[in-house]
């Protein structure tokens, strides 16, 4: 098991139990929420994010937010690493992680059009 035993607990890799929260009251004006683990947001602000699954629904009001999200994440992590989004993806699993985390993404869609979209990848 010395491939778990962390030297230096003052810096990454580490774990937290501690969940992430923020409580919000929904209001007439939203229009979905983002749930996304920690890889989403390693590329992308929250009003990226926001603006990105905005204009998507816009555009594709019957289309896939949380895909349109991890295709976004990956061309950006490509275009960071230098590669384009067929190089990046063909980069065998597990160094693919070199590159970007393991990303979940749920966008659920508030209102009259209400529905939940999922994606992930893998690293």
């Amino acid at each position: 098991m010395g491939i778990l035993r962390v030297h230096d607990l003052t810096s990454p890799p580490y774990i937290s139990t501690d969940p992430s929260l923020n409580v919000h009251k929904i209001s007439d004006s939203d229009q979905f929420v983002i749930v996304g683990s920690d890889g989403l947001f390693d590329f992308f602000s929250n009003d990226e994010a926001v603006q990105l699954v905005e204009s998507y629904i816009l555009r594709n009001p019957f289309g896939d937010p949380a895909k349109f999200l991890i295709e976004q994440l990956v061309a950006r992590a490509a275009d960071s690493a230098g590669f384009s989004m067929e190089e990046l993806m063909n980069v065998p699993d597990g160094r693919r992680r070199k590159y970007h985390d393991d990303v979940t993404v749920i966008v659920i869609i508030l209102g009259m059009n209400q529905r939940t979209s999922k994606a992930s990848i893998c690293t």
